[in-house]
């Protein structure tokens, strides 16, 4: 880590423009969406929890969902000067990390947070470009915004450029 990298809690999204690095720490279940802009040369990145805000009023915190989060990420984005129509989005996390059982059925979290992302992107017309999900191992993210460059360190000691 760089300390001139800007900081993504859990629940949380930050922007940038330019060369800053973007990090994020302990993805596991969570789903890490880098969306970026690579002819303007911004981005972001959404650190998110859980799949979906629908049945939570009121939203207090909307970084923490993956439905309204990426909504959050993407105006934003736009707000900033982004051209929605340049917008590209690399996907990581979503892992199981735990076996939760209901009566009914097993949950697993990392895959709901991936499907609601994937739904949502798609509906936006934004394209994933590349996907780094599921498995069982938590992951910290570096993420470029100017280029799209996302480096991933797994807690498995494997390192991937995407």
């Amino acid at each position: 880590m760089d300390l001139n990298d800007i900081v993504v809690g859990i629940g949380d999204i930050k922007v940038a423009k330019g060369e800053e690095d973007i990090v994020t720490y302990a993805l596991g279940s969570c789903v890490g969406v880098c969306m970026y802009d690579e002819v303007q040369g911004l981005g972001g990145m959404l650190h998110a929890m859980l799949p979906s805000a629908r049945n939570i009023n009121p939203v207090v915190q909307p970084e923490k969902y993956v439905d309204s989060g990426i909504l959050d990420l993407y105006n934003r984005l736009e707000n900033m000067g982004a051209d929605a129509s340049n917008l590209k989005v690399k996907l990581v996390g979503g892992a199981k990390m735990y076996n939760y059982k209901t009566s009914m059925s097993e949950v697993d979290i990392g895959k709901a947070n991936v499907i609601q992302a994937r739904r949502l992107l798609r509906k936006l017309g934004v394209s994933i470009v590349r996907e780094v999900t599921g498995g069982e191992v938590g992951r910290t993210v570096y993420f470029t915004p100017a280029n799209g460059r996302v480096e991933i360190r797994s807690t498995d000691n494997k390192k991937e450029v995407i």
